[in-house]
């Protein structure tokens, strides 16, 4: 009688001295899943820092090189003024914010759209001033693959300092 299983089970079903035996590739994907999450390749790493010196000002951009679909991120720039800018003037080419969703930038700035690019302009900036600017935004669902574009500083419509910049979006 100690033989009988349930209906369905056979010898060949029944642990070996207590011990399953588990088909040894459900172990080899989960530990592949973990290595690609753990190296970074889905994004995940502190935000890279690129910096571009012009005649007036240093233009520093910290924003994410890969990014997930959905995930909100935090974009920061800062404007070291190396002479006096009176109008500084952030200008972010639309490929760069394609499907993108900007919650929050901050401090505000007089916004517009011209001349090839999102505009803001800041109140003006002396010798030896720094500027910092934060943007809060989301990656939407749609986009997939990335994006690409240019932010640059002006001084009104003098451009000082441009820096490219990708955006690498994963699933």
């Amino acid at each position: 009688m100690g033989d009988r299983y349930p209906d369905g089970i056979t010898q060949t079903h029944v642990t070996h001295r207590g011990l399953r035996c588990a088909n040894p590739l459900s172990l080899l994907v989960l530990s592949a899943l973990m290595l690609v999450a753990f190296s970074g390749a889905l994004g995940g790493f502190p935000n890279p820092s690129q910096s571009v010196v012009g005649p007036k000002a240093r233009l520093t951009l910290e924003a994410p090189g890969i990014a997930r679909s959905g995930m909100v991120f935090e974009m920061r720039m800062r404007i070291d003024a190396a002479r006096a800018i009176p109008r500084p003037v952030i200008a972010i080419s639309p490929s760069y914010w394609h499907e993108l969703t900007i919650n929050t930038m901050m401090p505000a700035a007089d916004e517009n759209y011209g001349r090839g690019g999102y505009r803001f302009e800041y109140a003006p900036l002396a010798a030896g001033d720094t500027l910092f600017i934060k943007v809060d935004g989301q990656v939407n669902p749609a986009l997939f693959g990335g994006t690409t574009g240019r932010i640059t500083l002006y001084d009104g419509e003098t451009p000082l300092a441009a820096l490219p910049t990708r955006l690498e979006v994963r699933p």
